[in-house]
């Protein structure tokens, strides 16, 4: 017999025995927040919450009331995605062959990462608009505008990465 016949033999009569093929649970990150799908609960499908940094469970959504699934007894949570606020959730009903999704409201869990721009500032000197910390998508950047002539308007000349607030310095 060749080798794959014989993973397919193996999987199925792994899968006929009752032995599941893989016990992990559907993960997400978002932000602060780590989002795992547990269908082993006694309580049925939920969602548990852990803290990034330290992997310590954050009880956002046990606080909020909107943990658990509340899904039938033949279905069970296959995966999540986090998305504008919103857990969207793939189930699968095993009874009807089914796959569908159900929506939790997140907002109350640490899902934005927070850059603390209060010490931000900018100068201007010989011409030179200066801005120190600038947020520009995920990363913080210093940039340097050249002042156009004798006018207020000023044009882009050059940026570091990382500048400030526990970012590397060049």
């Amino acid at each position: 017999m060749n080798r794959t016949l014989m993973t397919a033999l193996s999987a199925a009569l792994l899968s006929l025995s009752g032995i599941s093929l893989s016990h992990a649970e559907s993960v997400a990150v978002e932000g602060e927040a780590i989002f795992i799908l547990d269908n082993n609960s006694v309580s049925g499908p939920q969602i548990v919450v852990k803290n990034l940094a330290n992997a310590a469970v954050n009880s956002c959504l046990v606080n909020a009331g909107v943990n658990r699934l509340d899904l039938g007894t033949d279905t069970t949570a296959t995966d999540i995605v986090i998305k504008n606020g919103t857990a969207v959730i793939t189930t699968y009903n095993t009874t009807l062959s089914a796959t569908d999704i159900k929506l939790v409201d997140v907002t109350s869990c640490p899902i934005t990462s927070v850059v603390d721009l209060s010490a931000c500032y900018a100068t201007v000197h010989d011409g030179k608009l200066t801005v120190p910390c600038l947020q520009y998508d995920d990363d913080v950047i210093s940039v340097v505008l050249g002042q156009r002539g004798k006018s207020m308007n000023f044009e882009f000349e050059s940026y570091k990465p990382g500048k400030g607030h526990g970012h590397d310095h060049d």
